[in-house]
């Protein structure tokens, strides 16, 4: 057990994120597909939010106090419209290339030991925690697809 699954992992949702949000305006972004539905900009705000705790796991900064990451928690109302709290698509698309690269830089660093210790997130190991962190990123990244195909966008894959 190494990082380097992981590293790998990231990399193939990092990859569809950065193709498929690279199509879409702000203007975009906030358009809810179906009401109250969750719109690009929610989803990839959200991906980063999440990414705070495995970017603690391996030992990196979140790149967003937890004061910004409200807005885009879960649980938080859908974004639809600018308003407080919402932040420009492409400020986002640069934050999540930011966590990207402090994700992969920690779990190129991280350790056996480490990645088995307890995480604290239920009865998890950091490892274990890790791997639901990039389920959930995934979850969230087939959700952006599909907003973007409702937006007129083709849907983005891995590229192998």
């Amino acid at each position: 057990m190494n990082g380097d699954a992981l590293v790998k992992s990231f990399e193939y949702t990092a990859d569809i994120i950065r193709q498929q949000v690279a199509e879409i305006s702000h203007v975009e972004s906030l358009k809810q597909p179906v009401a109250e539905s969750h719109s690009a900009n929610w989803l990839l705000g959200h991906i980063i939010s999440a990414r705070a705790f495995p970017l603690q796991y391996v030992g990196a900064s979140p790149v967003w106090p937890d004061e910004s990451r409200s807005r885009y928690r879960d649980g938080s109302s859908p974004i639809g419209s600018d308003g407080p709290g919402v932040i420009d698509f492409g400020a986002l698309a640069e934050y999540f290339d930011t966590s990207q690269r402090r994700l992969l830089a920690g779990l190129g660093s991280i350790g056996v030991e480490e990645l088995s210790a307890p995480s604290g997130y239920a009865r998890n190991t950091v490892f274990e925690s890790l791997l639901y962190f990039h389920f959930h990123e995934t979850y969230h990244v087939g959700q952006l697809t599909m907003v973007a195909e409702a937006l007129g966008k083709r849907a983005k894959y891995v590229s192998l």
